[in-house]
């Protein structure tokens, strides 16, 4: 049976420097966010730059697909494209309306660098989740742990 290298810690294993976002960002800005560092979720971070969430590809296609009771499911979707019609958007308002803070999930797996990679592992699979955020001591992110970042050791 594989397992994870007793000794592994977060630090062996994270993607250093992560991508933030603000909870002010827009859910045009994070799609595209999303797509030009080609990930699939990001911290958020408040003004200080301390983790307070984290938000995904799938809780941004969630709440797309939701509208709200004002626009249709497909506001959202277009309000992401680069190309949407003038003609098209005119009758709904700005897509600043949605933004990172009314969808984000505001209690994200934080865990210390020094952390084990296996008990990391055991975390996501618990929670039934895909990312960890690696902070220091003052919530500030330094890493962010997937769970294809830990696939990736049971093959060397």
């Amino acid at each position: 049976m594989a397992v994870l290298k007793a000794d592994l810690q977060a630090s062996d294993v994270m993607t250093r420097e992560p991508v933030c976002v603000e909870p002010s960002t827009s859910i045009r800005t994070l799609a595209r966010v999303f797509e030009e560092h080609e990930i699939s979720g990001a911290p958020v971070v408040d003004v200080d730059g301390r983790v307070i969430g984290v938000v995904t590809k799938t809780d941004l296609i969630r709440r797309c697909a939701e509208g709200s009771p004002d626009l249709p499911p497909a506001y959202l979707f277009e309000a992401m494209c680069e190309q949407e019609s003038a003609d098209a958007m005119a009758e709904f308002p700005p897509e600043a309306i949605f933004c990172v803070e009314d969808f984000m999930t505001e209690d994200p797996l934080m865990v210390s660098p020094g952390m084990s990679a296996a008990s990391i592992a055991r975390e996501l699979h618990e929670r039934r989740i895909h990312r960890a955020i690696v902070v220091d001591a003052e919530r500030h992110p330094v890493g962010v742990v997937t769970s294809l970042d830990l696939l990736g050791h049971f093959s060397r």
